[in-house]
């Protein structure tokens, strides 16, 4: 499959030179921070998160930043900006049904008072903050080893984000991908009986009505029903935390389906795209991280019948999500080509 790595593409990326406001605006919070360069990479400064339910829009969050980071005393404030944020631009206007408001480009612009913002997917950001983080921050799951391209990068969190970092021409380019929106494919009696569940309840299945936290919520809720047992547990926290207790079976039960169907899901990607290895992101990764290198997630990960030996070659790996949005951001822009 892949056989160039990250850190020998890397190489060729071109260096930032200048402060950037960067973003990372997901369904739940947004990561707004100051980012400077620092050699071939980056320094995350002044940042703050909030909730987005609080504000009334992104340019709200923007404004809110900037005041609070000049009375900071951060009086060095960047012209540009790069917004990571969940969808998908069409024209104008962002497409996504997570966010807490809708997004105009052009509107944001006016009302944050930036006139060189952009906005790019939040996965697409995360695929390039890959090559400008150490190795040792990644955890292994599978194969030990470094990240050969093309690299699937996955991760479920409010939604579920996908994206492909890969080798054009002797320089690293992010795929951004909408695999989130893809139909649900079942591999088991169990889970065909999940996705009936779902398709009554909400017409198309997409994979992200599993594989996120709000779908963490819809799987126990099916397999509840499934049981005959009443729903103990409403929030994705809430149920990560009674299966990490070990005192709850239904809940150990959900997670551990849970994992080994998104090990299927990451599989068929990897699959599809001839990856060179796998990187899991997302809000969810952490929270769920010692449950996914239990066993279940690579073992049906591999299971693709005559490609499982390829499969079980690919380095995979899990990498806390923190601070590599506004990396990400910043990577993005440092490869844009200047006039």
């Amino acid at each position: 499959m892949g056989n160039r790595a990250v850190d020998e593409a890397g190489a060729t990326a071109p260096a930032a030179t200048t402060r950037l406001l960067a973003a990372d605006v997901g369904g739940t919070y947004a990561r707004v921070g100051l980012v400077d360069p620092d050699g071939s990479g980056f320094t995350v400064g002044f940042h703050r998160r909030y909730e987005c339910a609080a504000f009334p829009s992104l340019a709200a969050v923007l404004r809110h930043f900037h005041d609070e980071a000049v009375e900071a005393g951060e009086a060095a404030f960047p012209d540009a900006c790069v917004v990571a944020i969940a969808g998908v631009l069409q024209g104008d206007h962002l497409l996504n049904g997570n966010l807490a408001w809708p997004v105009s480009l052009s509107a944001t612009r006016g009302d944050a008072g930036i006139g060189h913002l952009h906005l790019i997917n939040d996965f697409e950001a995360l695929a390039w903050a890959l090559t400008r983080i150490p190795l040792a921050q990644f955890q292994p799951l599978g194969a030990a080893g470094g990240l050969p391209l093309p690299v699937l990068l996955l991760g479920p969190g409010t939604g579920l984000g996908a994206a492909l970092l890969v080798d054009q021409n002797g320089r690293l380019a992010v795929q951004p991908s909408e695999a989130g929106q893809a139909a649900l494919a079942a591999g088991t009696p169990l889970e065909l009986d999940v996705v009936r569940m779902l398709q009554a309840r909400f017409g198309h299945v997409a994979n992200e009505r599993v594989f996120s936290g709000p779908g963490l919520v819809n799987l126990y809720q099916s397999l509840c029903a499934l049981r005959g047992v009443p729903p103990r547990w409403n929030a994705p926290a809430e149920l990560v935390a009674a299966a990490d207790h070990g005192d709850d079976p239904l809940a150990v039960e959900c997670i551990t389906l849970f994992c080994g169907w998104l090990g299927s899901f990451a599989g068929d990607l990897a699959l599809a795209f001839r990856a060179g290895s796998v990187c899991l992101a997302g809000g969810l990764t952490g929270h769920l991280q010692r449950h996914l290198g239990q066993g279940d997630f690579m073992r049906r990960f591999v299971d693709k019948g005559v490609l499982s030996d390829s499969l079980r070659q690919l380095s995979v790996h899990a990498l806390e999500h923190g601070d590599l949005g506004l990396i990400g951001a910043a990577a993005w822009h440092a490869a844009q080509p200047r006039d």
